[in-house]
């Protein structure tokens, strides 16, 4: 009867361990698809503001259509992840930083590039896309630090380092 006892109970443990490894490995695939969909934008931004100062209408054009897309493509992935379980921070704040560059594309970008006339950026219109490209990076700044912090607690709060590759 002991034996049974003693039997059950490390039954119990090890269902107890499997439950934790398998959400704290649901937790990790989450973060990891939030973080890979999120990053490849962020990485790309210098990119695509290297093409605005490139000052041709062409590039910077073809460039801000690709990023747009970029940018499109991650949200819908960020936003078909929902949140995790209970917990939305990292998906929130994902969300909130590609809508930044969004925002930014098409209120910003879109219509300074819609109104500029030859191919090459004259003196004025090359001014503007440096201002343009600087205020962008300010801001941009900011929403990587919300996004860096977010990820940072999603990572404490489920102890993601017990899942380290």
């Amino acid at each position: 009867m002991k034996n049974r006892l003693v039997l059950f109970i490390v039954s119990i443990l090890l269902l107890m361990e499997m439950a934790c490894n398998r959400q704290a490995k649901q937790a990790r695939e989450y973060h990891d698809g939030v973080m890979q969909a999120t990053q490849v934008v962020i990485d790309s931004s210098l990119d695509f503001t290297d093409a605005v100062q490139r000052y041709k209408k062409e590039d910077a054009i073809q460039s801000l259509k690709n990023y747009s897309d970029l940018v499109e493509r991650a949200l819908s992935e960020v936003q078909q992840k929902g949140n995790f379980k209970e917990d939305s921070t990292l998906q929130f704040f994902a969300k909130e930083v590609l809508l930044f560059y969004r925002a930014s594309l098409s209120n910003g970008f879109q219509p300074f590039l819609n109104a500029v006339n030859a191919d090459s950026f004259t003196k004025q219109e090359a001014a503007t896309a440096d201002s343009l490209v600087t205020d962008f990076t300010m801001s941009e700044n900011l929403y990587w630090e919300r996004f860096n912090w977010a990820e940072k607690k999603f990572y404490k709060d489920h102890d993601l380092s017990k899942t380290e590759k």
